[in-house]
């Protein structure tokens, strides 16, 4: 594979991975670290890659990827409970805020 069309496939994949780890860190100060492996793993893989096919290149980077969103989803699993709780907990506060000013008012 030529170099500049490695650079855009692996580099651009690894720069939007990238983005989504300052962005995380900027607005949750959460370190996502799988993604921050995912991209060390591409630039690892770079070298490889350029020796493959662009088929068989794509393919690797959809498998390194893939496998990424599957240990990050389940590394955000607590997380999410806890989001999912926190949201169930204002819903019910806010409907139970709504009763009660409907009977005083209704």
């Amino acid at each position: 594979m030529p170099g500049f069309d490695l650079l855009v496939l692996y580099g651009g994949v690894a720069l939007y991975l990238l983005t989504l780890v300052v962005l995380g860190w900027r607005v949750l100060r959460l370190s996502r670290w799988p993604t921050l492996a995912c991209v060390a793993l591409l630039g690892a893989l770079s070298p490889l890659a350029a020796r493959l096919p662009e088929l068989a290149a794509l393919g690797l980077l959809t498998v390194v990827v893939l496998a990424t969103v599957v240990v990050q989803t389940k590394v955000d699993a607590g997380l999410r409970g806890r989001v999912r709780e926190v949201a169930l907990a204002e819903q019910l506060a806010t409907e139970a805020e709504q009763t009660t000013w409907r009977g005083r008012h209704l």
